[in-house]
């Protein structure tokens, strides 16, 4: 029962709503009501500045990460299979999050939450990876997607096959909340950032 309880717990940390909550109490609007119409931290800071999207990317951070340290504590779980379906629980939270519609998020700070908690040095390479994208492409959604999914790659490479197959399903489902990203990619409409090697036009 408990373990079930736990991965309950991560879906509805995943389920809370940062960004809409954030622009709707805060601006009196929905964020998803503007620009891309997605309520992560990118599509707030476009709209709401740096300071609203800081706020919003560390609370998605947190939805992932404490779900997953708290199964991972050997009082309530610290079995490998509920701890990964309670990071995949906290990241569908965040895509379909129960509070708002199951209208939510492409899921990537909520992930970077999940791989945080399992292993602090390839989340953090992974950061120095998206950054890196990140100046030399100046998109953020390619530097989303390719630095998670280099980090899958590691995970899959060299650790045990839940944690593989799990974070595969995840990086599965972080392409799937960018298919409208990707079809811009390829039509070369994407929205840049105004720094890097290719910035938008301020």
């Amino acid at each position: 029962m408990l373990p079930i309880l736990i991965i309950l717990f991560g879906y509805l940390a995943g389920s809370i709503p940062s960004g809409v909550w954030y622009s709707k109490y805060i601006h009196n609007v929905d964020v998803r009501t503007l620009g891309s119409g997605n309520s992560g931290g990118t599509n707030v800071g476009r709209n709401f500045g740096p300071f609203a999207a800081i706020v919003v990317v560390i609370v998605d951070v947190l939805k992932g990460f404490i779900p997953v340290l708290l199964a991972q504590q050997p009082f309530l779980s610290g079995n490998d299979l509920v701890i990964m379906l309670t990071g995949l629980a906290a990241v569908l939270g965040h895509a379909y999050p129960l509070f708002s519609e199951f209208r939510g998020g492409k899921i990537v700070a909520t992930s970077v939450g999940v791989l945080l908690a399992f292993n602090f040095y390839t989340a953090l390479a992974m950061i120095v990876a998206f950054f890196a994208i990140l100046f030399t492409t100046s998109t953020v959604s390619i530097a989303a997607m390719a630095s998670f999914l280099l980090s899958v790659i590691w995970i899959i490479l060299n650790e045990p096959l839940v944690y593989a197959g799990g974070f595969a399903l995840m990086a599965i489902l972080m392409i799937y909340r960018h298919r409208d990203n990707i079809r811009r990619i390829l039509k070369g409409d994407e929205s840049r950032v105004t720094f890097g090697l290719h910035p938008r036009k301020k």
